[in-house]
């Protein structure tokens, strides 16, 4: 069985061969015991050992020298020779060919690794001997066990027979392997074991005859740990990847998925890594679906990213599933069961010192087939974009320039090419206590169409200016609280926009849309996103920021409040719409609050002037006094369309237990979105986990997926993953 690393060019090792990895390349100086054995009563320190550089010293109570080549030593005898410490009551030792033999009980030192045994014979010179009933600790991996002999000769082989190996404690060991013998080939950095045993709480659960693994960092092909679950959608399901190591920087797995109610599903990775270029494509295949009508479903995941040249960078991303059910079957979370369009996009981008350019091909996959085609994306073939970078230098005059073409695609709908071209010239003012900054922008944009509705124009051409004036004060003021100096900043600011109207109605909506209006969306000078519309303006909005730091200079307080308001009414709508003639826009906010280093905050909010009331709203608190302690409280609010709480936990009820638990709830429909509880349990050598998750999914029922993994420390986890789903789950979770 193996066990595999995240990327090419890193090692994928047999699960049961990390004794054998210790035993082989020993670590070199001592480490403290990490947090993984916290638990553990039992630590020991890893032997110093100094090199001696090929001379052999000798200490001993007493001892009898034969013609100054054969020593019989006696009493709290040591010899040292290159990183390494032979110790016992009784060596004789042979001067000329550097033999030592011990009749009675010894013990072996080297960096990383303590060897006791009743007897051994050891050429000192040549790392070569045996050991008898040797029993080995591994303190850097909190490691020990036993063979009834261990013989190693120079740098090339290592034989261990009848030999266990473990990580726990030694009055309390709960897992443990054993192998009939054990042999490592460090020439070749290849070892074999026969006959190897895995047992927990002294019940073996897995046994194979014969197995092969790596002694370094070199990758091997083999089974990687099973892992396995069970959902109400799909049934039982077990998993048993065989990974490929193809080359240095190519590997490759192959999964069997078996799902009970569904059938056997095929799923593939390939990852490749060189000096210019990195990918990953995953492919899913379940030949016919039982709960699917029998059909055949699939999913392809393509990501590459590249720099074949310097400044020149490539990125492709490709995504496809066989039918708009699949997420919902196959999803396993909210993220990507309500995914409604799934991009299939390339790009070439070039960086130069002053410029970039770039060109970008894009398509996407509608899963949702219930949205009409009039509002599923166009395709981009392509955008071709060039973009002037030049850092805007203060107190004097800037010139930048932003251009791009697409071509537009899309069946049954107005396609054609769209032109836009924006020169921006600034001159901005500053010194430390104020900013002014006007900015003179034009804005050129050509179409050429097809498919257009008879009687419109098929060139339609839009030119107009765009003014601002963005302006700021800073201004600041030290308190003295309790002894502690805080610095307490006001930040007044001034942005005017004047942009004028122009008619857009025959212009076709390509990518167009109303973003979000938050707080960022105050300095921006088109309320529509691309440049399809433009928006009309005349308007000027006034914000403020006030900051409140500690004498470290770290931010304890940061609130941002911000309106608009309009000197005209806005005459320029996405498809037609009424002019808006609200005087002002909503009041918005944001606050960040860092109460301690153990509690902190966050909050926005959304005021409609209109109706007097709350339009969005978010806040979050978190507590986190230290790892793995953590507690997560959000609510999300939109009027009439949304109210949601979501509460996430990770606490200690024990140094050995945890609770883990999440729900996310939407109050105006009285219905639970996700909830995810479980529990884990770790001593010292060994982890368990227990994890429920149910969620609602985009057609409205629910799947419950249970996820089960033990943890040998030091060696393995076999069963499903967790991490992920908690990383995902609980903001701040840490593995």
């Amino acid at each position: 069985m193996t066990e595999k690393t995240t990327g090419p060019g890193r090692r994928a090792i047999p699960w049961m061969s990390l004794l054998l990895l210790s035993i082989s390349a020993p670590a070199h100086g001592g480490q403290a015991p990490s947090s993984q054995w916290a638990l553990c009563t039992t630590h020991t320190a890893s032997p110093d050992v100094e090199n001696t550089q090929g001379r052999t010293l000798i200490t001993a109570d007493s001892g009898t020298i034969f013609k100054r080549e054969i020593y019989e030593l006696f009493g709290n005898i040591v010899l040292e020779r290159d990183n390494k410490r032979f110790m016992s009551d009784n060596i004789t030792y042979f001067r000329s060919t550097e033999q030592a033999v011990a009749p009675g009980d010894i013990r072996y030192e080297m960096q990383g690794l303590i060897v006791e045994g009743d007897s051994a014979h050891i050429q000192l010179d040549e790392d070569s001997g045996a050991i008898a009933n040797a029993r080995f600790q591994l303190p850097r991996r909190h490691a020990h066990g036993a063979a009834s002999k261990l013989s190693f000769d120079g740098d090339n082989v290592t034989k261990l027979r009848a030999a266990n190996y473990t990580t726990c404690d030694p009055g309390d060991v709960a897992w443990r392997i054993k192998a009939s013998d054990i042999t490592l080939y460090h020439d070749t950095q290849v070892g074999t074991a026969r006959n190897a045993v895995l047992s927990f709480k002294k019940v073996p659960f897995f046994y194979t005859p014969y197995a092969t693994f790596p002694l370094s960092d070199e990758r091997k092909s083999g089974f990687l740990t099973p892992s396995f679950g069970n959902s109400s959608k799909a049934g039982r399901e077990i998993a048993i990847p065989y990974y490929f190591n193809i080359a240095p920087n190519l590997d490759a797995t192959l999964t069997p998925n078996y799902f009970s109610k569904r059938g056997m599903m095929m799923r593939g990775e390939l990852r490749y890594l060189t000096g210019i270029n990195r990918g990953q494509i995953n492919l899913e295949y379940l030949p016919s679906d039982k709960i699917y009508g029998e059909r055949e479903r699939g999913s392809v995941n393509y990501v590459h990213q590249g720099n074949p040249f310097p400044r020149l960078g490539t990125m492709v991303e490709y995504n496809y599933i066989s039918d708009g059910d699949y997420l919902n079957d196959f999803g396993r979370n909210l993220s990507k069961t309500s995914q409604t369009h799934l991009p299939q996009r390339a790009s070439l981008d070039y960086r130069a010192d002053s410029w970039t350019a770039s060109i970008r091909l894009q398509d996407f996959q509608t899963v949702d087939k219930t949205i009409p085609s009039s509002s599923r994306p166009y395709q981009l073939l392509p955008k071709i974009t060039f973009d002037t970078t030049r850092p805007e230098i203060q107190n004097r005059l800037n010139f930048q320039l932003k251009t791009e073409m697409v071509n537009f695609q899309r069946k049954g709908r107005v396609n054609g090419r769209r032109i836009d071209i924006r020169p921006v010239v600034s001159f901005p003012l500053s010194n430390t206590a104020a900013f002014f900054k006007p900015t003179v922008k034009y804005e050129y944009t050509a179409y050429t169409l097809s498919n257009q509705t008879p009687g419109q124009d098929n060139r339609p051409k839009r030119q107009l200016p765009l003014y601002s004036i963005d302006s700021g004060v800073f201004l600041e003021k030290t308190y003295e609280v309790g002894g502690k100096q805080f610095l307490n900043t006001l930040e007044p600011r001034l942005y005017y926009l004047y942009v004028p109207y122009r008619n857009q109605s025959e212009i076709p909506v390509f990518d167009s849309g109303r973003p979000d209006f938050n707080y960022n969306q105050l300095f921006r000078d088109n309320r529509f996103t691309s440049v399809d519309r433009v928006g009309d303006a005349n308007q000027l909005t006034t914000a403020i920021t006030s900051r409140l730091l500690n004498e470290r200079g770290e931010e304890q307080l940061k609130v941002r409040a911000g309106q608009i308001f309009y000197f005209s009414d806005r005459r320029v709508g996405l498809r037609g719409n009424a002019p808006e003639t609200s005087p002002a826009s909503a009041i918005v906010s944001d606050l960040n609050l860092n109460i301690s280093s153990k509690i902190t905050s966050t909050a926005d909010l959304r005021w409609d002037t209109d109706k007097d009331q709350v339009d969005k709203g978010n806040i979050r608190v978190r507590y986190h006094p230290g790892y793995r302690r953590l507690f997560n409280a959000s609510y999300r609010y939109r009027s009439r369309t949304l109210q949601q709480t979501d509460l996430s936990l990770l606490w200690p009820l024990s140094p050995k237990w945890h609770v883990i638990g999440r729900w996310v709830r939407s109050v105006l429909d009285n219905t639970d979105l996700e909830t995810l509880g479980g529990f884990e349990y770790q001593n010292c050598c060994w982890k368990f986990h227990f994890l429920t998750r149910r969620f609602l999914r985009s057609d409205e029922s629910y799947d419950t997926t249970y996820f089960l993994q033990i943890e040998f420390k030091g060696l393995t986890r076999i069963g499903k993953d967790v991490d992920d789903v908690l990383e995902s789950g609980i903001l701040g979770y840490e593995k």
